[in-house]
């Protein structure tokens, strides 16, 4: 039986969980509508099994835990749907870790990264992205097909993830 502080502890741990919980649970859902539903619902278990949790340990791994297989059993009860995730690629999704690193870091070795591109393809991509221009329209611009463009896009993205990853590493 938890005392009076504990529990106060496990309130107060919960309700700062609340946003992490939510994004874990909309990356995982890919931010289906039953996210709030599903997160929910692992409250209400978290609430039901806060005598297993140990005061010790980190709340928020704990609680990834309990979201990853209340989204398991949300799947299983929505077999119906046409798009599921399959257990494996749950499994890769699920692999997060709460001290990853913010959005703030995220944003720093991002625009890190962009810096290190060469002018012509750092103002491609942010035309894409931040533009309201098509692949169609930008491909037609830069005399090139849209489908060259597309990959040539997919290697900048690929080459900005791994110099993200790097960077964050050092952070």
């Amino acid at each position: 039986m938890p005392t009076p502080d504990t529990e106060s502890l496990f309130v107060s741990e919960l309700t700062k969980a609340q946003v992490k919980m939510r994004v874990y649970l909309a990356k995982l859902l890919a931010n289906s509508p039953s996210t709030d539903d599903v997160l929910q619902e692992c409250n209400k278990v978290l609430w039901v099994k806060r005598d297993d949790w140990d005061p010790e340990t980190i709340f928020l791994k704990w609680a990834y835990r309990v979201c990853f297989f209340q989204v398991k059993a949300y799947f299983r009860n929505q077999s119906r749907e046409k798009l599921v995730f399959n257990d494996e690629l749950l499994d890769i999704l699920g692999k997060d870790d709460p001290a990853e690193h913010n959005p703030k870091e995220r944003e720093i070795a991002m625009n890190q990264c962009l810096g290190k591109l060469d002018n012509h393809d750092r103002a491609l991509l942010l035309e894409r992205y931040q533009g309201e221009l098509s692949v169609d329209q930008l491909a037609q611009r830069e005399g090139i097909s849209a489908n060259t463009l597309s990959q040539k896009f997919l290697r900048l993205r690929h080459q900005l993830l791994i110099c993200i990853q790097t960077n964050l590493k050092t952070l």
